[in-house]
């Protein structure tokens, strides 16, 4: 009974962490060359963090793959981690998708603001001769 009694209040409370539970996401690198467009680390409600979470794109767009570790004598891979809630899974990826976009917008705007001063430098300098 005991345990059927910490289920139920399992239960109830994904509903109310859904809402609660916040993702801080970490881009750490860019290599879009290999395959994967980025690396994340996410830290999961301030408790825990997931490192080497994979950013990827293939025909359906962007797609997040968790670290993944390979099974004893065999050629496969699973999951290092996952979340038993699809909802869960769905504002995780969210989170990541989101902060790589971001990442990426701010990557294109600082390449763009630094020609825009070599630009404005080149004319200073004209005009002093």
């Amino acid at each position: 009974m005991p345990r059927s009694a910490a289920t139920q209040v399992n239960t109830d409370s994904n509903e109310s962490m859904e809402q609660q539970v916040p993702f801080e996401v970490t881009i750490k690198e860019h290599h879009p060359e290999r395959g994967v467009l980025a690396n994340a680390d996410v830290k999961v409600a301030g408790i825990m963090t997931i490192r080497n979470v994979k950013i990827k794109e293939d025909d359906y767009g962007l797609t997040v793959t968790m670290p993944r570790t390979k099974v004893p004598r065999s050629d496969q891979y699973k999951d290092s981690v996952y979340f038993t809630d699809k909802s869960m899974k769905q504002l995780f990826d969210q989170a990541v998708e989101t902060a790589y976009q971001e990442s990426v917008h701010a990557m294109t705007y600082e390449q763009e603001e630094p020609e825009e001063d070599m630009e404005q430098e080149e004319d200073g300098m004209s005009m002093e001769m």
